[in-house]
């Protein structure tokens, strides 16, 4: 619209305006009676101050529109970046809560164990497939991690470090096909071998392996680590029994395992990287 006003065809209907104005002043009759000429410069000029007046009316809504439009979308990207950052807000603030009441509660551990010596990972990735269950962290053997720390969160037992870079980790977690702990019953003293099994693993459950025959487990026995070889500390929560079975040979019985952990909801870890042995 800003482009009619200075193009030639609007020029020249203000310069034709201005002329026949121009000559109505200097023809006007003493008598204050319009002249012929006045006449004919009335009549034709009439037409095209109301076109100019209507432009002018409609061009300058349509300015004012435009200009309302623009500040309306300016206000509504305001409004979404403050959206966005008050949910950023929000979920930081419930990521702040959530690593408070881990580091509560892994300060309870602690005050159990006063032996640990803990060092606290981000969980940077995640590598599941039918057999794999593992887990990548952000810290090495620069952070004072080594082969075979028991890595764990406030609920319990993740895994163990089996790969080792010096700025990266990886996790063998208790759902992966290689993983191997001693395990004992908290309730019968009755001890296993944390094991693993494709059908259970799909599900998210473990498996407590090597269990005697005449063995009498209860549903929500909490199982914990053995200690057994002084490779991983004792007393850590590994999960709880859901159910007893035997095995196929009928030469054993094992217990379906639910880990204390939620694997895959896991973002911070804290793998014990120093304790006393009891062996």
């Amino acid at each position: 619209m800003g482009g009619f006003f200075r193009s030639r065809t609007f020029i020249a209907i203000c310069v034709i305006a201005a002329l026949l104005l121009g000559m109505m002043a200097l023809d006007v009759s003493d008598d204050g009676h319009l002249s012929f000429l006045e006449n004919i410069a009335g009549s034709l000029i009439t037409p095209i101050q109301s076109f100019c007046s209507t432009v002018v009316k409609y061009g300058g809504n349509l300015v004012r529109a435009y200009t309302d439009y623009d500040d309306l979308a300016k206000e509504n990207a305001k409004l979404k970046s403050e959206l966005a950052k008050t949910g950023q807000l929000i979920r930081d603030a419930e990521g702040y809560v959530l690593e408070n009441q881990s580091l509560k509660a892994m300060l309870g551990i602690a005050e159990k164990h006063a032996d640990f010596q803990f060092a606290a990972c981000a969980v940077v990735g995640s590598d599941q497939n039918g057999y794999s269950h593992t887990l990548t962290l952000s810290q090495g053997s620069a952070d004072g991690l080594a082969l075979k720390d028991l890595v764990m969160t406030a609920d319990g037992v993740v895994g163990y470090i089996s790969e080792l870079g010096l700025t990266w980790s990886k996790v063998t977690t208790i759902l992966d096909s290689t993983c191997e702990i001693g395990a004992i019953v908290t309730r019968t003293r009755d001890v296993g071998v944390l094991d693993w099994e494709y059908d259970l693993s799909e599900e998210g459950l473990a498996k407590l392996a090597y269990l005697n025959t005449g063995v009498v487990l209860q549903s929500g026995d909490a199982v914990e680590t053995s200690g057994v070889g002084g490779i991983f500390p004792k007393g850590i929560l590994l999960g709880r029994v859901r159910e007893l079975r035997t095995e196929s040979h009928g030469i054993s019985q094992y217990a379906v395992l639910e880990p204390a952990v939620d694997i895959d909801r896991v973002h911070t870890v804290f793998v014990i990287t120093n304790f006393e042995s009891e062996n």
